[in-house]
């Protein structure tokens, strides 16, 4: 008797007004569901470059993942879509990973932990460096920043918001010499002007300190050191705690393209998605979520049809 009851109530669900409303709703929101998805999750890019061919070609559109769990879990060789912060998008290649140091040749070789990258025509690097790239929390000490962690850390502070400013000193081995001497000095065919020196590149510095080391007397190599003190209250900065995740993007081309030689670190709120060849995560993404509305749509229908005070099932004898 109890299951004629509950088939009754099943089949005046179905034929009433309420049901038909719910499913359209229903229906409603999975159209929703996979609109909302599809510029939350997935989004399509198109290149409008040369920059990284031959990997990928001009015009073409890579599917971008835009997931926390794509942007977050990014491997070595991957291909992400990145913003620099002057807010122009591009899609640039992983060779540094948080916590790596990263070996430059003069060649455009760099040698990392998981393996090895030359940019094509590279004239970024002009003498062999090392990298170290931070992770979320770490502390970099200033004094012991070469001069391309130097620029780098400059590019920080500005993201950071942090105001401060540079003062420039010169140096024979433990000798200092006056900066003036860097007003003699040309980059290109122009003369230098003192006011520059404080934020020049790493490679424009080490020109300057060869050309100066030509007209002192020494033996002892020159050096340019940077110290830097808070605008507010000309506190010196001994000291930055990294506040995200850094990575190094780089272009399959080294002329001409913009990458992390020029802007320094693309940190972790700059990455805007990982290239996927097959968007599953988010189709899965998708079918998780449909799944759970239907579940819940499902278990409403159910609960609508089951009478108030329904009699227990008899025991089977």
């Amino acid at each position: 008797m109890a299951n004629l009851k509950r088939k009754v109530r099943s089949l005046q669900w179905k034929n009433s007004k309420a049901c038909i409303v719910m499913l359209v709703l229903g229906i409603i929101a999975s159209f929703a569901l996979a609109i909302a998805v599809r510029f939350y999750a997935l989004e399509p890019v198109q290149l409008h470059d040369s920059s990284m061919f031959p990997r990928h070609k001009e015009k073409e559109i890579l599917w971008m993942c835009k997931l926390p769990q794509c942007i977050e879990k990014l491997k070595y060789n991957e291909t992400v879509w990145a913003t620099l912060r002057s807010g122009e998008s591009v899609v640039r290649k992983v060779i540094g990973l948080p916590g790596d140091r990263l070996d430059f040749s003069d060649n455009g070789k760099v040698r990392t932990p998981h393996g090895r990258f030359r940019w094509k025509e590279e004239t970024a690097f002009i003498q062999s460096r090392q990298l170290h790239i931070p992770r979320k929390g770490d502390t970099l000490h200033l004094d012991r920043l070469n001069d391309i962690e130097q620029d780098f850390f400059v590019n920080l502070m500005h993201e950071a918001g942090k105001k401060f400013f540079v003062k420039t000193t010169l140096w024979q081995g433990e000798r200092e010499i006056g900066v003036e001497a860097l007003g003699a000095t040309k980059l290109g065919n122009r003369q230098v002007s003192l006011q520059e020196i404080d934020f020049l590149p790493w490679q424009d510095r080490f020109l300057l300190e060869g050309q100066v080391f030509h007209s002192e007397p020494g033996d002892a190599p020159i050096q340019m050191r940077y110290e830097f003190f808070e605008e507010s209250d000309s506190s010196k900065i001994t000291e930055f705690v990294v506040p995200e995740d850094c990575y190094f993007l780089a272009c399959e081309k080294g002329a001409f393209c913009m990458d992390s030689r020029e802007v320094g670190y693309f940190t972790q709120s700059h990455l805007r998605g990982r290239f996927v060849k097959e968007p599953r995560i988010a189709i899965n993404y998708i079918k998780q979520l449909s799944r759970s509305l239907l579940v819940s749509i499902i278990g409403q229908k159910k609960r609508a049809a089951q009478p108030q005070g329904d009699a227990q099932p008899e025991k089977a004898e």
